[in-house]
């Protein structure tokens, strides 16, 4: 996958940046509207999240607005969330999230509150053949939520050899990650999360 460019309006993108300081210390979300590469119009939603200071998950009801962003002819052309006090990267439980291929993911730093960083990031799961258990036996796996485990395979790091034969030919960085039930049959996962920086151009309201 190639980096891309959003092409973001000045209103939206400060409307970003004001929802993040707003909702601190918790984790905001929402929706960009728009055609193509463009990004002109925003949908704040609700972080749903159990715990909204770690973590988010927009609500229901915001997520249905796609569907009349389209019969209006324009689209979901981003998602985003902020983190405030992280980096503007994707943790893993974002990449457990990134459920809209088609979709740009926009992170909000709010690490510096004085200098806001806004990135945006292509995340496209794949399955793959994994077994969860040979899995946390050959890594130390981040443990992120109860259940939630996840592997981060960095750019320019030898890809260990138990991922040979599931991620050579994933583009890398990317997560892995999955979920693990002590009930048979309800693990999810595991599945790999490529990782891809777009560039961001503030346009003109």
């Amino acid at each position: 996958m190639t980096a891309d460019t959003l092409y973001v309006t000045e209103a939206v993108y400060n409307e970003i940046v004001t929802h993040a300081r707003e909702g601190k210390p918790q984790e905001v979300c929402g929706l960009l509207r728009g055609r193509g590469a463009q990004a002109f119009g925003l949908v704040r939603g609700r972080n749903v999240a159990p715990d909204p200071v770690k973590d988010y998950v927009i609500d229901a009801r915001t997520l249905l607005r796609q569907f009349d962003f389209e019969e209006e002819g324009d689209e979901m052309v981003a998602i985003y969330h902020s983190h405030p006090v992280s980096p503007a990267y994707p943790s893993a439980s974002d990449a457990w999230n990134a459920n809209y291929p088609e979709c740009v993911y926009l992170i909000c730093s709010l690490e510096d509150n004085e200098a806001p960083v806004v990135r945006a990031f292509r995340m496209v799961a794949h399955d793959i053949s994994l077994d969860p258990v040979e899995l946390r036996a050959a890594f130390d796996l981040d443990e992120t939520r109860p259940g939630r485990f996840a592997y981060y395979q960095a750019a320019n790091v030898p890809l260990p050899f138990v991922l040979h034969a599931s991620c050579a030919h994933i583009p890398t960085p990317f997560y892995i990650v999955f979920e693990s039930s002590q009930e048979p049959g309800k693990d999810f996962g595991p599945r790999v999360v490529p990782i891809t920086e777009d560039e961001i151009k503030i346009v003109p309201n």
